[in-house]
């Protein structure tokens, strides 16, 4: 039951991060609000993994469970970012507060906000890893398996594609301290650039971790 509510938390927070990508398509209102659902499932989630904290000093740290570890506290850390700019810069669900908006709490949370997309891609292809090991083992019992691999590239191929014409380059590194959204673009067309910039980085930190699992049996 708990793994199930864990399961169903990272699932709504990983469709809610890709949302909120979507600054421009949702308004200002809808992407606070949607933002301090995350906030609440994100503390509910690590509620839940508290045992994950407890049994950091134990057991044998192997080199997937040092990345994995390291993956997790930068996923922690940026997310905290994410959320502590997003109060300073609210101009509705926060703005009670009364928080002057500054240009290093945008920027904070532009660049924040991209290296979220990042760690969650990693964290993803690190505990997706079991899955992705049984989904390939039956794609090579299929006549379709050349197919599949095809297909796989060409999403690899988008998501780079994507990641390069959104120029995330540059809100991860702070090259511009505004984000320029193309409003005539299409919702769908747009949520599905971030979602294959998600399975590349995703599928990248899989392989990558075949090659070291592969090399550690050497």
């Amino acid at each position: 039951m708990k793994k199930k509510l864990q399961m169903i938390i990272d699932i709504i927070m990983f469709i809610l991060f890709l949302i909120l990508t979507g600054y421009h398509i949702t308004g200002n209102t809808v992407h606070e609000i949607l933002g301090v659902i995350t906030f609440i499932l994100f503390i509910i989630h690590h509620i839940i993994n508290i045992k994950w904290y407890k049994a950091l000093p134990k057991g044998k740290y192997t080199t997937q469970r040092i990345i994995s570890t390291i993956t997790d506290f930068l996923l922690l850390i940026d997310m905290l970012c994410i959320m502590i700019s997003a109060i300073m810069i609210s101009s509705t669900v926060f703005s009670f507060l009364n928080i002057k908006t500054t240009m290093f709490a945008r920027g904070l949370h532009l660049s924040s906000t991209a290296w979220g997309l990042i760690f969650i891609g990693i964290h993803s292809g690190l505990h997706l890893k079991v899955c992705f090991d049984k989904m390939i083992n039956k794609v090579k019992t299929t006549s379709f398996e050349y197919t599949i691999y095809l297909l796989i590239f060409l999403l690899l191929v988008y998501g780079v594609y994507a990641f390069l014409k959104n120029a995330l380059w540059k809100d991860l590194f702070l090259v511009t301290m505004f984000k320029f959204f193309d409003y005539g673009q299409n919702p769908i067309v747009f949520y599905l650039e971030y979602l294959a910039i998600l399975f590349c980085i995703i599928m990248i930190t899989y392989f990558v971790m075949k090659i070291v699992a592969k090399k550690k049996r050497k």
